[in-house]
């Protein structure tokens, strides 16, 4: 087998993807990733992974086990933080150390990264710990790397020219609300209602983090730090008419900063919100049922308040 490292495209390929492949490309080693979320990759995510983990988590086993037989190499970097003062969830530092327990891979086989922060030292070691089984210079990867971030920074999400009737927000992590295994049936519903989504991975970074640093003190986890600073962003603007969380079911952190959220952010500003919580489980007539009634509910205060006509109800 030549030399071809899998992606699996799940957990922090929706924040790091596009860097992620461009640093490859960049030092010309082919990639082959695992493609979108579907039922089988689902269910065999849930037969390989124990049963308290969480949804994201199961999913990502299956997108690595369609990797195995076709890639010498599968990309698995131990992210524990990439933002000062804040932490990911230890799924994530420890996912390495999950997969190579799970599928029993031997250690050249799997490309671990460790990113413990975002310094020179960390990056130059990352870099090392990919080139080195793939027979590159340190040097090359490096400048890779650095190119890979001026085109990851320069990329620009796609807006909504779109004309819609209200503006609605989804907030949640990235893995949850960018894999169309989850998200699609409720952006499909939105659409038929002709009502515009903004999601919160759409909004800078900057952005998020500016409005994160009020629960600074609280708040422990980086990507819970994300949501907290959607909501405070979403509830402030006049043209969103309501916010929906999705979160996933046996996440401790989203278990806690959505109460956190709930009283510090949204009964404050009376802003309409949801929160969805999926599960393998959770069937698509229930989840859109419920969106559903979160549609009427917001449409008809909209009425009520003169920014949609009678005829806008569904």
């Amino acid at each position: 087998m030549g030399v071809k490292v899998g992606i699996p495209e799940a957990l922090l390929y929706h924040e790091f993807g596009s860097l992620w492949l461009n640093f490859f490309q960049n030092i010309g080693v082919p990639v082959a990733l695992s493609g979108k979320t579907n039922k089988q990759i689902l269910d065999r995510g849930m037969s390989l992974a124990i049963d308290e983990s969480c949804i994201p988590l199961k999913v990502y086993l299956g997108h690595v086990e369609s990797l195995l037989t076709t890639c010498s190499h599968i990309f698995v970097p131990r992210i524990a933080q990439y933002y000062p003062d804040n932490h990911l969830c230890a799924k994530l530092a420890g996912l390495p150390d999950i997969v190579q327990n799970t599928f029993r891979l031997a250690n050249e086989k799997l490309l671990s990264p460790n990113i413990e922060n975002s310094s020179t030292a960390t990056i130059a070691k990352a870099v090392h710990t990919i080139c080195r089984p793939l027979g590159l210079s340190d040097f090359t990867g490096y400048q890779a790397y650095r190119q890979a971030v001026k085109q990851w920074k320069n990329t620009i999400p796609i807006q909504s020219v779109h004309p819609a009737k209200a503006k609605i927000a989804i907030i949640g992590h990235s893995y949850i609300i960018k894999d169309v295994f989850f998200n699609s049936d409720i952006e499909n519903f939105f659409k038929s209602q002709e009502v515009e989504l903004i999601i919160s991975s759409d909004l800078p970074n900057k952005r998020l983090y500016e409005e994160a640093k009020a629960f600074q003190q609280d708040i422990y986890w980086q990507l819970s730090m994300k949501i907290a600073g959607a909501a405070r962003y979403f509830c402030g603007q006049e043209d969103i008419a309501g916010v929906i969380i999705v979160s996933s079911f046996g996440c401790g952190p989203d278990s806690l900063v959505n109460e956190y959220l709930e009283h510090h952010i949204f009964k404050p500003s009376n802003k309409p919100h949801m929160v969805l919580t999926i599960d393998e489980h959770t069937g698509n007539a229930g989840l859109i049922t419920r969106v559903e009634a979160f549609w009427d509910m917001v449409a008809r205060r909209l009425k009520l308040e003169g920014k949609l006509p009678a005829d806008g109800l569904s």
